[in-house]
């Protein structure tokens, strides 16, 4: 998420390079990759930089993927995603890389990702440190890269059913979030706590595209009902 100094994004491809990630976007850099980048990536990772693409939004980014996983060294319990560390949560993201494309995301230089950005995740990983938590974007993407390595090398797990599509959990939430007004579920000011909490579910269960659909079912039915007074269609004349 807008990378700052185009030497930070080229050393972490190098960091990519070295274990098997080539897929970089760039979301809404500060400054256009440089001579600095090529120079830190080194000749070895330069394709990695060529074949960049540059987004101007996170949704952009995250288009059509199935599973997001967040990375910050912040200490918080109000995540919507299941906090792991990498080595925990790495065979999670090559599981569902079997259904679809799949992200890892890093946030700024200076303040890392809000917490509106990693609400977009299905789970976010802490690299444990031993004390001192600061890590440098490569550094990062460096330990991250190589727990995803070391996974793909394990034996595969047990197949899960394929998780619905971000788009699809967005149109959910947004169901919810509307919803959740509606019936007055909560006041405004601990709403946000509240879809939180409801994201975290939902990420912890991996929903399926089809119980997506059910849900957003349950909660087109139940304004109905609402509306209806409760009866059903056979009961009204």
């Amino acid at each position: 998420m807008e990378p700052r100094e185009p030497r930070n994004v080229g050393a972490a491809a190098r960091a990519m390079k070295n274990f098997g990630l080539e897929e970089l976007v760039l979301v809404n850099p500060e400054r256009p990759l440089d001579e600095s980048a090529y120079r830190l990536a080194t000749r070895g990772a330069a394709d990695v930089l060529e074949r960049a693409r540059v987004v101007d939004s996170l949704d952009e980014a995250l288009a059509d993927t199935v599973y997001v996983v967040a990375t910050s060294a912040r200490a918080r319990d109000a995540y919507a995603g299941e906090v792991y560390a990498p080595r925990q949560g790495a065979p999670l993201l090559l599981q569902a890389a079997g259904s679809g494309p799949v992200a890892l995301m890093f946030g700024r230089e200076n303040f890392g990702l809000s917490n509106l950005e990693m609400d977009r995740a299905h789970a976010v990983w802490r690299i444990p440190t031993g004390g001192y938590s600061s890590l440098n974007l490569a550094q990062a993407v460096l330990l991250v890269a190589y727990e995803v390595f070391l996974a793909e090398a394990a034996p595969p797990r047990a197949a899960r059913p394929q998780p619905a599509p971000r788009e699809e959990l967005e149109r959910f939430f947004a169901d919810l979030e509307s919803f959740l007004r509606e019936i007055h579920y909560t006041d405004e000011n601990r709403l946000e706590g509240a879809l939180r909490a409801f994201r975290r579910m939902s990420h912890r269960a991996a929903l399926s595209k089809n119980e997506v659909h059910r849900l957003r079912g349950l909660l087109r039915q139940s304004r109905w009902a609402i509306a209806n007074g409760g009866c059903d269609e056979s009961q009204e004349r």
